[in-house]
């Protein structure tokens, strides 16, 4: 692929293989545009070779690659166009959106040359642009239920594109001069959405973080709980994002402030290109451009046939990692998990042939019998280091326990005062995981052999959640001054979690045996709890089968980086 040097000037013929959108006639074009500079591509549009008509689902994104939403059979052309310089717009004042969207050929200026960024839209101005966001321009107008759509106005082209195609209702009157609503607005680009065959997840809920939906008129809420459930822009205003962690231990970007939907608000042509930009242009090609290996994939003969992979909360990170390395988009990859059916359940999945892969630490004894009593032999791999690991209040001047103590702690409940294991004068209260949970695996395999966390601990202080345990110590901590609580916990979960759930500087690790958990006391064998996250899979399992295919990825040194990647201690040094 030829470097773009020159803008309008350099043209590629698209030669790549395409997705085809779910029952519809579209499909995804791409093109990888090698080593070309971000200066060199950000102006890049897909072009229609056959009708030389720009297509405004289209553009180029990071990794590379431009993308064209087309019907199936258009050989689409990627080409560099200027966007329009408005009289009214400076450099640094120009809605987001707008130049994207004047290179495409959706906004135009009026007779003097100026955007005109605060004038309200009407619902005939709407349809116009939306009209040409689909291609569906300068149709000839058919019959049409409204009766103040007159057939030789101006309008009547992109409102009769859109009424046959679903997009805006059959009623009686269309209200042409009427100012379009951002709710009305929100409405139409989800039935775009669907008439061009994109991924929208159907939901009931409110998008998240919005403290208005309430609002939304009946007719429209659909819309928003599915736009906001496909990640697809509902609000009109910039959103600022900050690391959020669920109760299973799930990392995300969650919104820092609530949002207003302000539904009933009219749309300005400002609002109108910072929204069609994001949902129509950012937001369709990122929910729908195809899950392409690359090169790692190929070098491990890995692609759509991707395993099935789950494993514990705390190695979700791993799973999204390697997906990142084999796949751009990866995402969209059909066999791309959401999330992990934490450890317990995935040795029981694996077991039942119900999942090819997990991602977990040692097996319980619960696991154990359960493999036995089917008959299931399990071959471990181990692809990361790992450590229980125990932790207190940051200011509790206490540094160690030792290996007995643990004991007396968890299976006798006998300390009730840190000065007993070496502490400080102080109450003592510890919490314990459910038993289903990878560190209970993990107290079994260290301590408890078979018996079981004191019932009294259970009863008063159990965590049902990775992020919980550390949370609730905390809150305990905060709440019961004189008194400090330990938990226990994964390494590098904790390490990787301290941030986000802002316990970095309230909670500590503890010495174990004299011996500090750190990256390298694990690495090294020294720190007497330290064990591995393993990539287990059937003994059973084919010689070439994907899920061999990927426990090679992961052993192997572009594996072990996606692993330091996630926050863990990769195992090739």
């Amino acid at each position: 692929m030829k470097k773009i040097l020159t803008a309008a000037a350099a043209i590629i013929i698209l030669t790549a293989s395409s997705v085809c959108a779910a029952d519809t006639n579209y499909v995804m074009k791409y093109e990888n545009f090698g080593d070309a500079t971000w200066n060199e591509v950000y102006k890049i549009v897909g072009v229609d070779k056959a009708t030389g008509k720009v297509i405004p689902v289209s553009g180029f994104r990071s990794g590379n690659y431009g993308y064209a939403y087309v019907p199936e059979g258009t050989e689409v052309l990627f080409e560099q166009r200027e966007e329009i310089e408005f009289n009214d717009m400076t450099e640094h004042g120009t809605p987001a959106g707008l130049d994207d969207l004047s290179r495409r050929g959706v906004f135009s200026g009026d007779e003097n040359g100026n955007f005109n960024e605060n004038e309200i839209l009407t619902r005939a101005q709407m349809t116009a642009l939306l009209a040409r966001m689909i291609g569906a321009d300068g149709e000839t107008p058919g019959d049409m239920p409204f009766t103040d759509v007159p057939r030789d106005s101006w309008f009547a082209s992109p409102v009769y594109a859109l009424y046959k195609r679903g997009i805006v209702a059959g009623d009686e009157l269309f209200n042409s001069d009427r100012p379009v609503t951002r709710e009305e607005l929100v409405t139409m680009e989800y039935r775009i959405i669907k008439e061009l065959g994109g991924n929208i997840e159907e939901s009931a809920e409110a998008p998240e973080g919005c403290k208005d939906f309430d609002a939304v008129s009946d007719y429209a809420k659909s819309a928003y709980a599915a736009m906001g459930a496909s990640e697809y822009t509902v609000t009109f205003d910039y959103d600022t994002f900050e690391p959020y962690i669920d109760e299973y231990g799930n990392f995300y970007e969650t919104l820092n402030e609530p949002r207003l939907l302000d539904p009933q608000s009219t749309v300005t042509r400002g609002d109108a290109a910072m929204y069609l930009y994001y949902c129509l242009i950012l937001d369709f090609i990122r929910n729908n451009a195809p899950a392409i290996p690359t090169d790692a994939a190929a070098a491990f003969d890995l692609g759509e046939e991707m395993p099935r992979i789950t494993g514990s909360t705390s190695s979700y990170p791993i799973t999204e990692s390697l997906y990142g390395a084999l796949f751009e988009n990866y995402r969209n990859h059909p066999m791309f998990p959401k999330s992990h059916d934490k450890t317990i359940e995935s040795y029981r999945l694996l077991i039942d042939g119900k999942t090819d892969v997990i991602l977990v630490p040692d097996p319980s004894s619960e696991v154990k019998e359960l493999s036995e009593e089917k008959g299931v032999e399990l071959e471990y791999i181990p692809i990361a280091d790992e450590a229980l690991v125990f932790f207190t209040a940051s200011d509790n001047p206490a540094e160690n326990l030792t290996s007995a103590d643990i004991e007396h702690i968890y299976i006798d409940n006998s300390v009730t005062n840190w000065n007993e294991i070496g502490g400080s004068d102080a109450g003592f209260t510890p919490f314990c995981r459910n038993n289903d949970s990878g560190s209970h695996a993990q107290m079994e395999q260290f301590f408890l052999k078979g018996r079981e966390i004191n019932e009294n601990i259970r009863r008063e202080h159990m965590s049902l959640a990775m992020s919980s345990i550390l949370t609730e110590v905390e809150a305990y901590n905060a709440h019961n001054p004189g008194s400090y609580a330990l938990g226990y916990s994964m390494y590098y979960y904790f390490e990787n979690t301290k941030w986000v759930l802002g316990t970095d500087e309230s909670l500590k690790l503890l010495s174990v045996d004299g011996v500090k958990p750190t990256a390298e006391s694990l690495s090294d064998g020294s720190y007497p709890l330290a064990t591995h996250y393993f990539a287990v899979i059937r003994k059973d399992e084919p010689e070439n089968s994907s899920a061999r295919k990927l426990a090679a990825f992961l052993t192997s040194e572009a594996g072990q980086v996606c692993i330091s990647n996630a926050g863990f201690g990769a195992r090739v040094k």
